[in-house]
């Protein structure tokens, strides 16, 4: 089952320039450092069997693998499967390259045959900056985050990073988005090395820092409840969760597949990111609590003059309330941002950091009334304009739609709206106007000049139906002539 936040939009004003990054990294590491390492590999392969050295090995192979890894054991002693088959099991299995040098068997001519091997192996990107629970180190712990082992692997991890890291992006801001994704990087590797045992396993992949930034998601809103998109074989849909259920989706959908699937997905570094990144937000979170609580101590303890200065205070405001957002306290910057609106309802500023603060809870009476307040003030403010023109986007798609917004402010917006020919984008709410609000008295000649103006735009349809329905419901009124007028010359 696939379940993906749908909770946020892409910030215009806020770009996930950090998530791109990070994308650009992974396929930079993949397509020009990576790319010369499967002709390694195929090297690596040919002098294996051109210097015959799966003779020399077989015997061993064969006791190893009965007593490691009976999946392979069986391939080698099937008749139907070539020996040369199983090379790449070999050359991949580091565990079997450390054994082998502990036989009291091992020749002079094996070794030799076996060092050269290795020296071959020793120019591939991907095999010295992988992770290894034979060989592990602090640095292939973080290199191992940027490796792929092929198409596919890449593109899957790049498509969930840009889906988690742009709302976390947002959320929380660049600094704390990139620590968490490299401590759930760590947290992945090192709960993948615990949980492996004495097996000789190989790590690479974006997968456990990407399921950091899914189990920091979650954990950032916890209990609340937020949209995710679902789809579990032909079905999908939108579903309302809570954070933490979505986190505990995540984690036993691990689990599971650990132990049903055979394949080679390092589902407990999954596991592992998943905790991580969950417990990493949940610091930010504690931090941030203690920092405001520590500042709230100290601002009670001081006898601060009150200032009279209106620029002042607003400055102050904008201080403590830029201050908050990068404490993820946004209830507190809500609360300074909400207060310089106070003084200043047109600062264009403040509405934008308000709207991206607000959006996030797009079902809340507060984003309904800061849309409101934002359409109002655009109405004698034309660089507020796109703004507006933002918040009838995200309102029209994030399921609300116009009925919070009062119908006198949806009215005088669509008439500014009308003067300037802007007929398309107002057509919801001239909709939602005429189902709900046809009593309204300003609503005829608004009509009639919608009409004319999308005649004008060359919506000759529209503008004769609205002209019909003008002239239907409003006969007696001025704008219901008008129009009976004007279908008659047409």
């Amino acid at each position: 089952m696939l379940l993906i936040p749908a909770e946020n939009r892409i910030s215009k004003q806020n770009p996930p320039i950090l998530t791109a990054f990070l994308i650009i990294i992974n396929c930079i590491v993949f397509f020009a450092l990576q790319s010369g390492d499967d002709e390694i590999f195929y090297q690596a392969i040919e002098f294996y069997v051109e210097e015959d050295l799966l003779t020399l090995e077989q015997e061993a192979f064969e006791e190893y693998t009965l007593e490691e890894k009976g999946e392979i054991y069986d391939l080698l002693i099937n008749p139907k499967v070539p020996q040369e088959a199983l090379v790449p099991y070999i050359l991949s299995d580091d565990k079997f390259a450390i054994y082998v040098k502990t036989r009291s068997d091992y020749s002079i001519e094996w070794r030799t045959k076996r060092e050269e091997l290795e020296a071959i192996l020793e120019n591939s990107i991907t095999e010295n900056y992988s992770f290894s629970t034979t060989e592990s180190s602090l640095l292939t712990a973080f290199t191992s985050m940027f490796l792929h082992g092929d198409y596919m692997h890449l593109f899957s991890n790049m498509v969930f990073l840009f889906l988690f890291g742009y709302n976390l992006e947002l959320l929380i801001g660049r600094p704390k988005m990139l620590a968490l994704y490299i401590l759930s990087g760590f947290a992945a590797v090192g709960f993948f090395y615990i949980t492996s045992g004495n097996s000789a396993t190989g790590l690479l992949g974006a997968s456990g820092a990407i399921a950091g930034l899914m189990g920091g998601f979650a954990a950032w809103y916890g209990l609340k409840s937020i949209r995710y998109f679902y789809w579990f074989l032909v079905y999908f849909n939108y579903i309302r969760l809570p954070g933490a259920l979505a986190l505990l989706f995540f984690l036993a959908k691990e689990v599971i597949y650990d132990i049903s699937s055979e394949d080679n997905v390092a589902y407990m570094a999954h596991f592992g990111g998943l905790i991580g990144g969950a417990i990493c937000v949940w610091l930010f979170k504690l931090m941030s609590l203690n920092r405001e609580q520590s500042v709230t101590e100290v601002t009670e303890s001081i006898d601060i003059p009150i200032e009279d200065d209106s620029a002042e205070r607003v400055d102050e405001h904008y201080r403590q309330g830029l201050t908050a957002t990068q404490n993820l306290d946004f209830e507190q910057a809500k609360t300074h941002f909400y207060a310089i609106l106070n003084e200043q309802p047109h600062n264009k500023d403040v509405l934008n950091r308000l709207y991206n603060l607000e959006k996030t809870s797009p079902e809340s009476t507060s984003y309904a009334r800061l849309c409101a307040d934002i359409l109002q003030v655009s109405i004698h403010n034309d660089s507020l304009a796109p703004l507006a023109e933002q918040c009838l986007d995200d309102l029209k798609h994030n399921g609300v739609g116009f009925k919070p917004i009062p119908a006198n402010i949806l009215l005088d917006f669509a008439r500014k709206q009308v003067r300037h020919k802007k007929t398309e984008p107002i057509k919801p709410i001239i909709s939602l106007l005429v189902q709900h609000y046809s009593h309204l008295d300003k609503l005829p000649d608004l009509l009639l000049h919608f009409a004319f103006a999308a005649g004008q735009n060359g919506d000759w349809q529209g503008k004769q139906k609205v002209l019909g329905f003008v002239s239907k419901k409003y006969p007696d009124t001025f704008a219901g002539q008008e129009a009976k007028k004007a279908l008659q010359e047409a």
